[in-house]
């Protein structure tokens, strides 16, 4: 065979097969374009904010739509606290809605790739501390303050008034229904709740008061009233006048003379009969004034003493059961 026919033949061949290969090959399809880019500064489509449709506004054009949606939030509450009616702003009272912080995650939505329906919610908060403060500052005109018993004098009586109940604005409460209606709005007037409030002194308090002039020493305890006759002090030593309160109280004391010119070369007496301080003492807050017992009930309803209110040993006895130390003592 000749060689170059041997070649021009192959090559026939060749390019035979290489047609026919070609004729048997599907063209490729087109690759799919990129996704369009959003605009810089645009919200993505399908974003809405809190409900309200965000798609293709500028962060500006957002925050106006949100914040038209949010406005009803920001009208004054009318608040009803015992009967009376304040109104109370919540922008000034602690309510805030963070608006371009969710407009700012309504940006970041879709930049790389489109991500379909997304709503992004707006935090709402409130302060409590500066809603309490708003309540208790509107408020405190509504509030009526517990009354203790007090015990006090009035001339030469002693005067007794019972305790009574206040009643105030619940502020913990009052702050938790105000928070759940800021946040929620269901409504713009709330009744805010009230509390009790209980005295500290329910019963009027012991109080000693010794009319000197009518030799009676009176006592109020628990609410009851006992009187019980006396001796006072003699003209030359006269019981003080004022107001003190019981430093001292010793059960079968001893006697020691004061130091007092009267009182020289008298030792201490031990306890018992004769005794002059009787079976009981109970000292003041004006030096070396008390009361006591006497061993000389004919001096009751005198003025006998050298200064201290002598009683009756039984008197002194149910006196001292009565009272304790910090009692007042009123002498007049």
């Amino acid at each position: 065979m000749n060689v170059k026919s041997t070649v021009r033949v192959g090559a026939a061949v060749a390019a035979a097969f290489a047609g026919t290969a070609a004729a048997q090959t599907t063209p490729m399809a087109p690759a799919t374009p990129p996704a369009t880019p959003l605009p810089k500064g645009i919200i993505a489509p399908g974003v809405t904010i809190a409900g309200v449709p965000v798609q293709g506004l500028t962060a500006a054009q957002a925050r106006a739509q949100v914040a038209a949606a949010f406005a009803p939030r920001l009208a004054d509450m009318v608040v009803v606290a015992r009967g009376a009616r304040y109104r109370l702003s919540p922008r000034t009272s602690g309510y805030t809605a963070l608006i371009d912080r969710a407009v700012k995650a309504a940006l970041n939505v879709g930049r790389s790739q489109p991500s379909g329906p997304v709503d992004i919610p707006v935090t709402q908060r409130v302060n409590a501390s500066r809603l309490a403060q708003v309540v208790r500052y509107k408020t405190k005109a509504r509030n009526v303050p517990a009354r203790d018993a007090v015990t006090t004098v009035r001339g030469t009586r002693l005067v007794t008034k019972g305790s009574r109940n206040g009643v105030e604005i619940d502020v913990p409460r009052s702050v938790t229904l105000l928070t759940n209606r800021m946040l929620r709005r269901t409504t713009s007037t709330v009744r805010l709740p009230t509390r009790r409030v209980r005295p500290a002194v329910t019963v009027p308090p012991t109080a000693i008061l010794v009319n000197r002039s009518a030799f009676v020493l009176t006592v109020v305890h628990n609410g009851r009233r006992r009187t019980f006759p006396i001796a006072v002090g003699q003209p030359a030593y006269p019981t003080p006048y004022g107001n003190f309160h019981v430093t001292d109280m010793q059960r079968n004391p001893t006697w020691y003379p004061p130091d007092s010119r009267w009182a020289e070369g008298l030792g201490p007496v031990a306890p018992g009969a004769g005794n002059p301080l009787g079976t009981r003492w109970m000292g003041t807050s004006s030096p070396g004034i008390g009361m006591h017992g006497t061993p000389s009930p004919g001096t009751i309803g005198s003025r006998a003493s050298h200064g201290c209110i002598r009683m009756y040993i039984r008197d002194a006895e149910a006196l001292y059961r009565l009272i304790s130390v910090g009692t007042p003592v009123y002498i007049r």
